[in-house]
């Protein structure tokens, strides 16, 4: 047997470097609403979809207080929903400005369509997100079979497999071993495995290289951003993933050495 489709990922693995658009997005939200929330808190929980994201940062016993302080009130659903609902509008707006296509992405995908491997998206962006997403990768020539976003199926979001098994169903794969799941986040990759599938870290564009501004690659040394890439691989491990590669560059031989591995057969 052989690996017939692959799953990715949006922000940090094929579009969005270091997954800094809803990063960027969700400290703008909150400074509209009056918090100033630390980088660490807004990164602990990136790759879980933002409604689920602002309610856990909400919940910080910091950042509780500061909501009292500034509305006399704890934070409960309303106000989760007018975070996100601001959130959207700094996205729609401003955010999916910034996102651009990352460079090994299109080689990437025309690989897997000229090798008969089909192609999925599950990502925590909105549907309207993923949508303009969507139009821009086809600007691009790039063609993906079957995006899910974590607003599309009323269910839980990542870790959960359901958006996996969305895309897995709807393309007739009866085996989930001939499914690889191509993801920067730890959330992603336990995603995948909770769906049973093969999974792939991926280091080079990931949230985990913590970085907070599009520029800030080009304003660090070569020894910070190597150790950052270390350190974002060491990450990925920790979810215990098939695999880890610095980028997309990689997959083939991933790929290729997957079909070739004997509890395939």
């Amino acid at each position: 047997m052989s690996i017939r489709l692959a799953i990715f990922d949006l922000g940090g693995t094929i579009v969005d470097r270091y997954s800094l658009s809803p990063f960027l997005s969700l400290k703008h939200a909150f400074q509209k609403k009056g918090l100033n929330i630390s980088n660490h808190l807004i990164y602990k929980d990136m790759g879980v979809d933002k409604h689920h994201h602002i309610e856990l940062i909400l919940k910080n016993e910091k950042v509780s207080k500061q909501w009292i302080q500034k509305y006399d009130k704890y934070p409960d659903m309303n106000s989760t929903m007018s975070v996100f609902d601001e959130f959207i509008r700094y996205q729609m707006d401003d955010g999916i400005k910034s996102i651009e296509i990352l460079p090994e992405t299109k080689t990437c995908i025309n690989w897997l369509g000229n090798n008969s491997i089909s192609t999925g998206v599950t990502t925590g962006f909105s549907r309207p997100i993923m949508n303009a997403i969507k139009e821009k990768l086809l600007d691009d020539d790039i063609h993906i079979d079957k995006y899910v976003s974590s607003t599309c199926l009323g269910k839980p979001g990542r870790p959960n497999p359901h958006m996996m098994r969305e895309i897995i169903n709807h393309l007739s794969i009866s085996d989930p071993r001939r499914v690889i799941k191509i993801d920067d986040t730890v959330v992603g990759i336990q995603e995948g495995k909770n769906a049973g599938v093969i999974t792939v870290g991926v280091a080079k564009w990931s949230v985990n290289m913590k970085m907070n501004d599009y520029e800030d690659d080009k304003n660090m040394s070569k020894e910070e951003y190597v150790e950052r890439l270390k350190k974002s691989r060491e990450i990925l491990w920790s979810a215990k993933p098939d695999y880890v590669v610095d980028s997309l560059n990689e997959l083939p031989k991933i790929i290729y050495h997957i079909n070739n591995e004997s509890y395939l057969v």
